[in-house]
């Protein structure tokens, strides 16, 4: 074999396996807002896994990101997420609103707020958003608290975790 050709077998090889290879990733963000007792929440996952979540969940066949998308993908995002993300201040299990969501790029942004908060002593969060469907799914958490900063990463094996201040 000409060593041109080895070469190039050796550089394409490894490239279309890294290719093949899908990672399973999603970033929540979590801000107190001591200035109007809340607690912002950002989640970002990727459009295509949270609608084969959503589809496979529900038995539906939607695609989200569409401009003629369904009304009632809100609602089955919102239904999705409250059971899979939980989210415990000072040891009291709290609830949040679902404030709506945007697309970027093949991205969906949703963002929810715990009202009500006037200060945290711990939180502790639970995210085991998209694991049922992919059992590699991480879920990184960053937290911005009481001016500390701390990101955790959950996984299928340690989806919840503790921060005390």
């Amino acid at each position: 074999m000409p060593l041109p050709r080895k070469y190039f077998i050796l550089f394409i090889i490894p490239l279309v396996a890294f290719t093949m290879h899908k990672y399973y990733i999603s970033l929540t963000k979590i801000d107190y807002k001591k200035e109007s007792n809340s607690v912002q929440i950002t989640l970002r996952i990727f459009i295509d896994d949270i609608q084969e979540t959503i589809n496979s969940t529900y038995d539906k066949k939607l695609e989200l990101g569409l401009p003629s998308e369904s009304k009632e993908i809100d609602t089955l995002i919102n239904n999705y997420i409250i059971p899979k993300l939980k989210v415990k201040i000072n040891n009291v299990d709290k609830t949040y609103t679902y404030l709506g969501k945007e697309y970027e790029d093949e991205v969906v942004f949703v963002y929810l707020e715990i009202e009500n908060i006037e200060v945290i002593n711990s939180i502790e969060i639970i995210n085991n958003i998209l694991m049922e469907r992919f059992p590699n799914q991480k879920n990184i958490i960053k937290l911005n608290i009481n001016g500390v900063k701390k990101t955790f990463l959950l996984t299928n094996k340690k989806y919840k975790d503790l921060l005390k201040f």
